[in-house]
């Protein structure tokens, strides 16, 4: 009998653990996922993934019917017109068959034959074409030609239809002459066809001027004022206006430029001197050496006049002893003269002296050029503060130059500040050069540099913390890193222990009634 008992307690206990844990195994995907319901399972004979896509384009409407290979002719393209024009817009095909759909934007114009708009400047060709009389702004736009050829052939031709830049119907003077003498007053009009809301610009020799609109007034003209003036038309449309160009003259003695006045070269080699010369009218110009007149016969003499004697070039060749000395361009026309000279030579030329400053020291980095078909063999450069008449002279270190090209710089340092000026000069087997023209800096005093601190002690390193003291209470955890606990489990324990209690419970109850 007790040994009955003993195996009824015994399986019951089992059974008490066995529930206990499938309530555990619950608890967990509950305290995972949440609740379960009917929803989140899946039932039997349902795939797991289905696609109820239908691939329409695999439908060929057109099977065992047999369609003509129809091409478009006509190419897209942009017309620019103004409103009252008339544009033709062309949708032709190797075929008249197919029903033609013309839209503009998303609007169709014609189905076929029918005007869907009912628009009295719209009119269909029997070709297919379009023609256009714009009557307002609203007329621009996309168009498109689509042909019906198949449900999955459908060509399309796209035109854009723009309103393009009135045309300039003339540009004139207030006098209709365009010759005018120094200070006369100019006034130029530029006419565009039509009345239309554009923008009126101005250019002189590609420059463009400051003024806006149809007139520009010059109230006195001088002798720089002449050349050619041109005038756009404008709507902002992003095409290119349309312009028209007028030149004006003004009377005026020449004005004559040369490239350099003094130019270095030695026996043997060959010397090109080039004159400009602005005049109107176009001026006679002659070249003379020491005052005599070069003729253009000499064999060693090339000399050319080009743009009606604006741009005027010397050439001497094979050069001796009695080619060096002054070179003079002279150029005269009814109202005056003007004469320039270049000196060839052989002493070195030096160009025009450049100054730098070295940002972190500053001081002053001065650098010249000087050109010389012979060695150099010596730099002088001088500087003082301006008002003082004694130069500090001072003897740059010479290196090789460069196609008869030497480049010199000397930094001047500790200058105190002022306003400075400075001259160069260099040597080569023939003398000294003439001096550069004097220019003028400013000297600047030194900034303070930055000095080390003298407190060189090093801080000391901070004590390593306590992570932990690092984390917000709510984010510490007080049980050891990777122990999870939850209450299915405290579950679980209590529901054993309930069990074990029970057994013994029943078993002494047992003994004490036998």
């Amino acid at each position: 009998m007790s040994a009955k008992l003993v195996t009824i307690l015994c399986v019951f206990v089992c059974l008490e653990v066995v529930f206990a844990g499938k309530a555990q195994k619950k608890d967990e995907y509950e305290d995972v996922y949440g609740d379960m319901g009917e929803a989140d399972v899946q039932k039997d004979g349902t795939p797991d993934y289905y696609d109820d896509y239908t691939d329409n384009n695999n439908v060929n409407d057109n099977a065992g019917v047999e369609v003509e290979n129809i091409k478009l002719l006509s190419k897209s393209a942009v017309f620019a017109n103004q409103i009252g024009e008339s544009v033709l817009l062309p949708c032709e095909s190797t075929s008249n068959d197919p029903v033609r759909v013309w839209k503009k934007g998303l609007a169709i114009l014609y189905q076929g034959s029918v005007n869907t708009q009912d628009k009295k400047n719209l009119k269909l060709h029997p070709n297919g074409s379009l023609s256009i009389q714009i009557e307002d702004p609203s007329d621009y736009g996309i168009y498109y030609c689509t042909l019906l050829v198949s449900v999955n052939e459908r060509p399309t031709v796209t035109y854009e239809l723009i309103d393009r830049n009135p045309r300039i119907a003339s540009i004139r003077t207030q006098t209709n002459e365009t010759v005018f003498s120094v200070g006369d007053e100019l006034t130029l009009t530029c006419q565009p066809e039509g009345n239309h809301n554009v923008k009126i610009t101005w250019h002189k020799n590609n420059v463009r001027l400051a003024p806006e609109g149809e007139t520009i007034t010059i109230p006195s003209l001088t002798a720089t004022d002449g050349g050619l003036y041109r005038c756009l038309a404008d709507k902002g449309n992003g095409i290119k206006p349309d312009h028209m160009h007028i030149e004006i003259f003004v009377n005026h003695a020449p004005i004559v430029s040369v490239q350099e006045y003094l130019v270095n070269s030695d026996h043997l080699n060959d010397v090109e001197f080039v004159c400009k010369v602005d005049a109107y009218p176009a001026p006679q110009v002659q070249w003379r050496r020491d005052n005599s007149i070069l003729n253009r016969n000499e064999p060693k003499i090339k000399i050319m006049h080009e743009d009606g004697n604006s741009r005027n070039t010397l050439v001497v060749k094979d050069l001796s002893e009695r080619d060096f000395g002054t070179y003079s361009c002279i150029a005269t026309n009814a109202y005056g003269s003007e004469t320039k000279n270049i000196s060839l030579v052989r002493i070195p030329v030096v160009r025009k002296l450049e100054k730098n400053i070295n940002e972190s020291t500053k001081d002053v980095i001065l650098q010249w050029k000087v050109e010389s078909k012979q060695a150099i063999t010596s730099h002088e450069l001088q500087y003082r503060r301006k008002g003082e008449t004694t130069w500090k002279t001072i003897s740059p270190a010479v290196s090789a130059g460069e196609n008869d090209v030497y480049l010199i710089k000397h930094t001047l340092k500790n200058l105190d500040p002022g306003i400075y000026e400075t001259r160069a000069r260099s040597k080569n087997s023939h003398g000294w050069s003439n001096y550069s023209e004097i220019m003028p800096f400013e000297g600047t005093k030194h900034g303070a540099h930055h000095q080390k601190s003298k407190h060189n002690k090093k801080e000391p390193k901070p004590k390593a913390q306590d992570p932990s003291l690092d984390t917000p209470a709510q984010h510490r955890s007080e049980g050891t890193v990777g122990e999870s606990v939850s209450a299915s489990t405290h579950l679980y324990s209590s529901t054993c222990l309930l069990s074990v209690a029970t057994f013994f419970l029943v078993y002494f109850q047992f003994r004490q009634l036998s």
